[in-house]
């Protein structure tokens, strides 16, 4: 019998230590989360805008190139110096494509560590736990995409 009321004791004892340490945790500050629109801010960055003049006019130089090349290889006097143009055409047009995509490639890499950067500093700033692509999120969170857009340009 003693024993019975030593464990119903305790068991009382732990039962409202659990519930008091519940109060505690539901008592912690919650997240505070933040949205952001990343394709809206890549879009609307001056730089990706530049990124893509840039490369446009790149591509349309290889274009240039290539109907340069197509009309030397068919205007060739013969089989031989067509297939030795065409060789070269091709060396060349591939080195200039490769070129444009390793440059884009590190001026993309660029870019969103930028847009990364001041995505972290405004969560910093306005104490957010948690930032969230607009895409991954149904609904709350606080939406900063426009407080980025105004710092990027």
């Amino acid at each position: 019998m003693k024993n019975n009321i030593w464990f119903i004791a305790s068991c009382l004892l732990f039962f409202f230590a659990g519930y008091s340490l519940n109060n505690v945790a539901v008592s912690f500050p919650k997240y505070k989360v933040a949205v952001v629109d990343v394709t809206q801010i890549m879009e609307k960055s001056s730089a990706v805008k530049s990124l893509k003049s840039s490369q446009d006019k790149q591509m349309k130089e290889l274009d240039t190139l290539i109907s340069k090349a197509q009309n030397e290889i068919v205007n060739a006097d013969s089989q031989e110096k067509a297939q030795q143009l065409e060789t070269n055409y091709r060396k060349q047009i591939e080195a200039k494509k490769n070129a444009i995509d390793e440059e884009y490639s590190k001026k993309i890499v660029e870019i969103t560590t930028n847009i990364r950067n001041e995505i972290a500093s405004q969560a910093k700033k306005s104490d957010y736990n948690l930032v969230l692509p607009t895409g991954m999120v149904i609904s709350g969170g606080e939406d900063i995409t426009q407080n980025i857009l105004t710092q990027i340009k």
